[in-house]
């Protein structure tokens, strides 16, 4: 009970506290990060802890906002650290009407806790504070060292949150046996964990004709009619070449879907000269992201936007050029290393389920040390409501994943 109202009261706290990552126009994590902090020495007065550091990694963002990154560090002495990775910062709460409560006051209903954070990433930073309370108050000394890790800028890229760390600070933090979970993933019954992610390409496609009035197509290049059609085939000739399949990740194929449309066009009776689209690609291993950027420039050659267009300027030429807004390639960990068994033997004794590997399209903060050579196991549970309107986390959920990290840690 002590661990339920200890989470309880971790939880509501950080919900209350609005840390919208500043390029969705929030404030940042500042507030947040000083809940954190002050929370954390709490625990070292209470149960007296004298084998810590507590070192602060901030930075300063384009926006002029101060982004903090925070390490809390307890020595056991032993030669290797269980390094857990939780995000500070939150999406924006989106539609504000499709939500049945504030989305920063914390309601709880049904053994369930509501608001913005309360999975993506609360569950990691309540968990990874509630096992600092279990170590101490059972008075164990772990099989490993103890770093905890609360970084901003997990929602944009991790810029100013740990690619920054690893950039300036890699060698201080961490060593390439250290074992490291970061919990901004997981399903219901928790049994999941992922070991890779799909490569990343965000991709932008300018499409430019020539503008002119609506009654005179003939006199300019509607680039609506290119685009539509562009996309339609560029989307179905994506799908189609680049179609194995992975059974380790969900969903099990590579997806390349198109998001964002711009029109600068504001009045119906305007032929508009530019247009945009966005595609956000999620590819396998499978496939080098090399290879789908290879098939687009292939693509944009030869695709014929003659045949699909009635009325224009036969002196008009389309252009379409395109602008790669994210590329990120796909990352694994060995299903043998030692974080993934561990994590395996933990689930099964807390959990009473057999642990399954899996890959995701998604993307976390594990990318970025996978690609410097660190093992890397994405665990959690949740209910899987992050980004949506009544985001919420099951309470006793909360508990059982700091249970897991315990059950890692004794001896």
């Amino acid at each position: 009970m002590k661990l339920i109202e200890e989470a309880i009261k971790l939880e509501s706290d950080l919900i209350k506290i609005n840390s919208v990552n500043p390029s969705f126009g929030g404030k940042g994590e500042k507030e947040k990060a000083e809940y954190v902090k002050k929370k954390l020495m709490e625990y070292v007065k209470k149960y007296n802890i004298k084998n810590y550091t507590l070192k602060e990694y901030n930075t300063t963002d384009k926006y002029g906002i101060e982004r903090p990154n925070i390490v809390f560090k307890v020595d056991f002495g032993k030669e290797k650290t269980l390094h857990i990775i939780s995000h500070l910062d939150t999406v924006p709460e989106g539609d504000i009407s499709l939500w049945t409560t504030d989305p920063y006051e914390p309601v709880i209903k049904d053994g369930k806790i509501y608001g913005r954070g309360a999975e993506d990433n609360h569950k990691g930073i309540v968990s990874s504070i509630l096992l600092l309370k279990m170590i101490f108050e059972n008075k164990i000394t772990p099989k490993y060292n103890l770093s905890l890790i609360f970084v901003s800028d997990e929602e944009d890229g991790s810029e100013y949150g740990l690619k920054y760390l690893l950039n300036n600070f890699e060698n201080e933090i961490f060593k390439k046996d250290d074992l490291i979970i970061v919990p901004d993933f997981g399903t219901p019954t928790g049994e999941f964990i992922e070991i890779g992610e799909k490569g990343i390409l965000w991709i932008k496609f300018t499409i430019k004709g020539k503008q002119c009035h609506g009654s005179t197509p003939e006199s300019g290049l509607n680039s609506n009619i290119i685009l539509f059609n562009f996309a339609n085939e560029l989307y179905n000739n994506l799908y189609e070449t680049f179609s194995e399949k992975n059974p380790i990740f969900l969903p099990k194929y590579s997806t390349f879907e198109p998001t964002m449309l711009k029109n600068n066009v504001t009045n119906p009776n305007t032929i508009p000269g530019s247009v945009e689209v966005v595609f956000d690609c999620r590819i396998l291993p499978n496939y080098k992201i090399e290879d789908v950027l290879n098939f687009i420039n292939k693509f944009i050659e030869k695709f014929d936007f003659k045949k699909y267009i009635k009325h224009y300027d036969n002196l008009t030429t389309p252009k379409i050029n395109y602008e790669i807004l994210k590329l990120e390639n796909s990352n694994y960990t060995d299903e043998n290393s030692e974080i993934i068994k561990e994590l395996k033997n933990a689930i099964k004794k807390v959990l009473n389920r057999e642990a399954k590997l899996c890959g995701m399209g998604g993307g976390t903060v594990a990318a970025f040390l996978r690609y410097k050579g660190y093992k890397v196991g994405v665990w959690g549970i949740g209910e899987e409501t992050a980004h949506q309107p009544n985001e919420y986390i099951k309470i006793e959920d909360l508990v059982k994943m700091a249970k897991v990290f315990y059950e890692i840690l004794k001896q």
